[in-house]
């Protein structure tokens, strides 16, 4: 990597760490772009270089909670159950610690991207591969069998999911979407699970 590289790369976490910051003072609608240049340390184009909005940034800090939690998520033992339950149960920790409004952002993106805009998909891309990944795992350790449909409970699995946080955004928040992910988790998730465990 060149020179200009590494300082392209240097500039990108400054203002990644400033934002980072920033959201510990206040809230992310009360954050603008000039509080995160002027605690970066960058000028208002050096920050359009690197990103079209704050929301990005607040993208990549989210992703790199995200990452976290599927490292612990893996370093713990348990079923493919309890994993996936650990799993979706930390990603609600982490959407609803990150604020409704950052959430709410996150559907709008999804729903209506910027153009070239691929934070909504690299979150789905992330959690259909990681969810994907547990269930697999069960199999090749023989907790569920040979014939479990991986694919299309993996695609059930994220439904449930991404509906929760659709719901949870469109209620502004009215049911802990924690609270919703367990109540998924137990009454849809683990029966479904059930078939597929060998005895």
């Amino acid at each position: 990597m060149g020179k200009r590289q590494e300082a392209a790369l240097e500039t990108r976490q400054k203002i990644v760490d400033a934002v980072r910051a920033l959201l510990r003072q206040r809230r992310a609608d009360e954050i603008n772009i000039e509080d995160i240049t002027q605690r970066a340390g960058v000028a208002k184009g050096t920050f359009y270089t690197h990103f079209k909005r704050k929301e990005d940034v607040i993208s990549v800090i989210a992703m790199q909670c995200y990452a976290v939690m599927w490292d612990e998520t893996m370093r713990r033992g348990g079923s493919a159950y309890e994993k996936l339950a650990l799993y979706l149960n930390n990603s609600a920790r982490i959407i609803e610690k990150n604020t409704l409004q950052i959430a709410q952002n996150w559907v709008k993106s999804v729903a209506a991207p910027i153009a070239g805009e691929l934070c909504g998909v690299e979150k789905y891309n992330f959690d259909r591969r990681n969810i994907a990944s547990i269930l697999e795992g069960g199999v090749s350790r023989g907790e569920l069998c040979a014939d479990t449909p991986c694919e299309q409970l993996t695609d059930g699995i994220i439904d449930g999911y991404y509906g929760a946080v659709f719901v949870w955004c469109l209620t502004a928040g009215e049911t802990p979407l924690e609270r919703a992910l367990e109540s998924f988790c137990e009454t849809i998730l683990q029966p479904i699970l059930a078939r597929y465990t060998n005895t």
